[in-house]
């Protein structure tokens, strides 16, 4: 149910919108299926605009601050195409997704995804083991499984729900669902796609971008903590580094099979592919 400051912003907010420069698109998600290499990459672009921090989390966690200070991030977009990536709002709930929709009707999303079952292991080795300075062998399956049950890592998972409650608020040809796999395999006409789909051209000097990239975040020294490695087609370096054990491959595969099958009617594609594990 929404609170009562929730109805009240949902009234007010349209009115104070209109005043204010706001991004013209979002990048919602999912955790770990590329958003950091799509930031890196579109904030090079000349006529795109994406705040210096790259997660805002205005929509989850900040969204009862005036809607003015969420705006002051994008002043210096000037004339460009302007948004920001939190991965987080693909899991918003269906009334805060309806807020969003109230301020901004002719948003475009872009929402990338990745075999259901790698974005989980790779959530559990940034949990369990990047953040907390930990070797991951040290990790046990047992707490890898049973941090993968929590409603945290549950929900990020959770594809047909991210699409249902996004869809469900915004038309279809204002979803741009993309695949970590294309990343791997033609990243030039993933963001291709991706700048058609939020109105940038694609008329550029591609010398500049590095498309060919990992870019893992907040793991070494670097421009805001990144790193950059050569993509090889194996994924981002640290994951491919550290295979997911037998065990927890098993369990996820399980886990995730209804959600397999249902994911690839819906989408084809990679998602076709990610049923053969």
């Amino acid at each position: 149910m929404p609170t009562r400051l929730e109805r009240l912003l949902h009234r007010l907010a349209p009115r104070s919108a209109a005043r204010l420069r706001l991004p013209d698109f979002l990048g919602i998600g999912a955790q770990k299926a590329g958003t950091t290499w799509l930031a890196e990459n579109l904030r090079l672009h000349p006529e795109v605009f994406i705040p210096e921090r790259k997660e805002l989390h205005y929509f989850d966690n900040k969204w009862e601050r005036p809607l003015a200070e969420y705006a002051r991030h994008f002043v210096a977009a000037g004339d460009r195409v302007c948004g920001e990536i939190t991965p987080a709002y693909g899991i918003l709930s269906p009334e805060r997704i309806r807020y969003v929709g109230r301020i901004l009707p002719r948003l475009r999303l872009v929402l990338l995804l990745r075999n259901p079952v790698e974005r989980a292991w790779s959530h559990a080795l940034m949990d369990l083991a990047a953040r907390r300075g930990r070797d991951p062998a040290e990790v046990s399956t047992d707490e890898v499984i049973a941090f993968l049950e929590s409603d945290v890592a549950e929900r990020r998972g959770d594809y047909p729900a991210i699409l249902d409650a996004w869809n469900a608020v915004f038309p279809r040809e204002q979803l741009y669902v993309g695949f970590f796999d294309w990343i791997q395999e033609r990243p030039r006409d993933l963001f291709c796609e991706v700048l058609r789909h939020i109105g940038a051209s694609t008329d550029v000097d591609w010398e500049r971008f590095p498309l060919g990239k990992v870019i893992v975040p907040g793991v070494a020294p670097g421009r805001k903590g990144h790193t950059v490695e050569e993509l090889d087609g194996s994924g981002p370096a640290r994951t491919g580094r550290h295979p997911c054990p037998e065990p927890v491959r098993r369990w996820l595969t399980e886990h995730y099979a209804e959600d397999l099958e249902r994911l690839a009617e819906r989408l084809g594609g990679p998602a076709a592919a990610w049923r053969a594990g």
